[in-house]
């Protein structure tokens, strides 16, 4: 049933449809945590309280939930829970609408989009804007492809941990400094760490394999990457020069559309692959 849940959450993120703050709002997971924190109080107890022990309850209500009407039940409230985890808005709808404004020939509104959606400021057909644009991207590709992982592997309450801790890992970080949530951030890494591996291997699969192969010699087992590392996969799996230069805005979309090919392609690979797990267990 979570990979049923999975395919309507997907298509539904396609749709230009007028969600509700709840589950389109970019704070809605903060404003979770704040609430939790309101009625807990202590902040060191606001983890526990908001993010590990929902987990919990998700998990074990997925689990006990079977026949007919638990797995329609599980359909019911799964849909939204996985809408309200990794968002109801698509990042390739974003995308597509950047190349819209860019092919369009509209630097302006190209620009006023990327500072809304993906905070990136600067002036369209400059490398170092571009590539800044790109690493955001596939930033929010990776969170993405992180929760389904989780999500296929072991179900809403191990997607629901993932989520939550990032965003409790981005609370701590405005309100405090990085040095007060180590073991936390440890998590965090661990986590990201199988899905961002496998996101790789997908590139390698969706575009140059022995290219990207050779890209990552004497990287897979970097825990922290810099951030430029999925972009320099991305460029090899498409066969371009990492160092190619966005003179132009067109060229900055050739760019970007591939950008945006190869990131399908990875999505079909992957659903591919959780139906065959599903099926498999």
């Amino acid at each position: 049933m979570k990979f049923i849940v999975l395919i309507v959450v997907m298509g539904l993120r396609r749709m230009d449809t007028g969600w509700p703050s709840l589950l389109a709002g970019d704070e809605r997971h903060q404003c979770w945590l704040q609430r939790c924190g309101n009625h807990i109080g202590q902040p060191g107890r606001v983890w526990w309280g908001a993010v590990l022990l929902p987990a919990v309850l998700i998990g074990w209500g997925a689990c006990w939930l079977s026949g007919f009407w638990g797995q329609l039940l599980v359909l019911g409230l799964g849909t939204p829970l996985l809408l309200w985890l990794i968002g109801s808005y698509s990042e390739f709808r974003h995308v597509d609408e950047l190349l819209v404004r860019g092919r369009m020939n509209d630097p302006e509104g190209f620009a006023a989009l990327a500072t809304d959606e993906f905070s990136v400021d600067g002036v369209p057909g400059d490398p170092a804007y571009h590539q800044q644009l790109n690493e955001q991207i596939l930033a929010r590709e990776e969170r993405l492809f992180v929760a389904i992982f989780w999500l296929v592997l072991l179900g809403f309450g191990a997607a629901f941990l993932v989520v939550m801790n990032h965003a409790w890992l981005q609370r701590q970080r405005r309100h405090c400094s990085e040095g007060d949530s180590p073991w936390q951030q440890t998590l965090d890494d661990w986590l990201r760490f199988p899905a961002r591996q496998l996101l790789i291997l997908s590139m390698a699969l969706a575009g140059g394999f022995s290219a990207v192969m050779n890209q990552m010699r004497g990287s897979w087992w970097q825990l922290h990457p810099p951030a430029s590392l999925l972009l320099s996969v991305a460029n090899v799996a498409r066969e371009e020069d990492s160092a190619a230069s966005s003179a132009t805005l067109n060229v900055a979309m050739d760019q970007l559309e591939g950008l945006q090919g190869l990131l399908l392609r990875c999505v079909a690979i992957w659903l591919i692959v959780a139906a065959l797990w599903i099926i498999l267990l």
